[in-house]
């Protein structure tokens, strides 16, 4: 496994896992409402055929189903924006701002302006963030000793 490959991909997918997580709650929060909204009736044409569900069994247990999934997916998407958070907050303001104009919020140019921002040369810039990437992931994942 590519660990530059791996910390450019989380930082470059940081700020669309932190809007997902609103957008998660939001979803489950319309399933809980879909769901209090299902009324179940004990007609006899609605009592399931040898063993099968009636559909409106079937509608409450895909509801179910996918509030669950919806949980686990927010509590993995929560756990990486805080490993993220941890990488960055571990950093300078210098290499937050590198990773942010290279990876999380790219943009043509960027280059160029931080090195008026910072009065670096470009080969020092790109020096300048391979190190804050190195921070990052260290300060993100940890060391490992072999």
């Amino acid at each position: 496994m590519d660990w530059k490959k791996c910390a450019i991909e989380d930082l470059h997918n940081y700020n669309a896992r932190k809007e997902s997580l609103e957008n998660i709650i939001m979803r489950i929060s319309a399933l809980k409402d879909q769901s209090a909204s299902v009324k179940c009736s004990m007609n006899s044409d609605k009592i399931p055929v040898q063993g099968g569900g009636s559909k409106i069994e079937d509608r409450i247990l895909s509801n179910l189903v996918e509030r669950e999934r919806l949980k686990h997916t927010y509590h993995a998407t929560k756990r990486l924006v805080e490993l993220t958070e941890r990488g960055l907050a571990g950093l300078d303001e210098r290499g937050r701002l590198i990773l942010e104009r290279f990876f999380i919020a790219p943009a043509k140019g960027n280059v160029e302006r931080l090195c008026g921002e910072l009065g670096y040369e470009e080969r020092n810039i790109y020096k300048l963030k391979d190190q804050a990437l190195y921070d990052f992931t260290i300060r993100e994942y940890g060391l490992m000793d072999y």
